[in-house]
């Protein structure tokens, strides 16, 4: 509840995909700015494709909460498995992402709920291990949610 009104969460569809590629655009521009609008097209048509292709085929979940028919928040988790490790016997592996709030309902509780609700889908798939990337202010939902910060160290190289 939030000023006395209920928050809805659902389980997306591919009907949802562009709810999700907008709402992920607009978090991608509060981190990094103002993009060419030529970007912004872009990345829209990719993003659509891939939850319409992921949604279809449950490598990815997402949920959508609403407040009285507004979006108020969203969250992914895309499901890999690779071989298993000491600390990954399993080797099923949920990265959450797209956890975005809109941001007059910001701490509210809506992106513990959501976190909550992808990592429940993702034990039920057998999923033994999540992982993210978190900004600053998000940072502290997931520490208190159990997830901590690793070691080990990340080399990326961009094409």
């Amino acid at each position: 509840m939030i000023d006395n009104k209920p928050i809805t969460f659902h389980k997306s569809t591919v009907a949802d995909a562009a709810t999700l590629t907008d709402y992920r655009i607009l978090f991608a521009i509060e981190l990094s700015g103002a993009q060419p609008q030529e970007a912004i097209d872009k990345l829209k048509e990719q993003m659509v494709d891939f939850f319409v292709r992921s949604t279809a085929d449950d490598s990815c979940i997402s949920f959508i909460a609403k407040c009285e028919g507004q979006i108020a928040g969203i969250g992914s988790v895309v499901f890999r498995e690779q071989p298993g490790n000491f600390k990954n016997p399993s080797g099923k592996w949920g990265y959450i992402m797209n956890m975005y709030t809109v941001p007059q309902f910001r701490k509210k509780g809506i992106c513990t709920a959501i976190l909550n609700l992808l990592i429940a889908e993702g034990t039920k798939k057998g999923v033994t291990a999540f992982e993210l990337h978190a900004t600053k202010e998000g940072e502290p939902v997931y520490v208190r949610e159990g997830f901590i910060h690793h070691t080990e160290p990340t080399l990326r190289k961009w094409i």
